[in-house]
């Protein structure tokens, strides 16, 4: 068994950070504005732009990503930039809010992917990797340890 101290993430960081993408969703919201109704009549509302950002990971060379639903829920327009810093439109091609999943999909061809795993493989006491672009940040990598199952 190898000591934790000479546990080394490189190699398993390097295969995964291409693979990584940060999704950016662009919605139109609009608001009421009680005191415009008052003056004006009803029916004038205002258009608000929200952006919000997550992960996603390509799951196959010609551009499939999943994330989760949350990320992309009420997306008018939805842009993926990979690693090299390239952007992409994506479309939502499915969506599930109950298992909070969704499926997004770039136009082109030979993008690194990650393939599936199988989770009733993982044991408790394994190091994992945690892969993402939280904040807007690009490519972090940070490792735990699973605790439970």
């Amino acid at each position: 068994m190898v000591a934790a101290e000479k546990t080394d993430f490189v190699a398993a960081a390097e295969r995964s950070l291409n693979a990584v993408v940060h999704v950016k969703n662009t919605s139109v919201s609009t608001s009421r504005d009680p005191f415009a109704d008052f003056f004006y009549g009803s029916g004038r509302g205002r258009g608000r732009q929200q952006v919000g950002t997550g992960s996603g990971v390509l799951i196959s060379t010609d551009g499939y990503i999943i994330t989760n639903n949350h990320v992309i829920d009420n997306a008018d327009d939805i842009e993926i930039t990979l690693n090299n810093k390239k952007n992409y439109k994506a479309t939502l091609i499915g969506a599930d809010a109950t298992n909070d999943i969704a499926l997004l999909k770039i136009e082109g061809t030979s993008f690194e992917s990650i393939p599936f795993g199988n989770s009733d493989n993982v044991r408790v006491g394994e190091w994992v990797l945690a892969v993402g672009n939280p904040y807007n940040l690009t490519s972090t990598v940070t490792a735990g340890i699973v605790s439970a199952k």
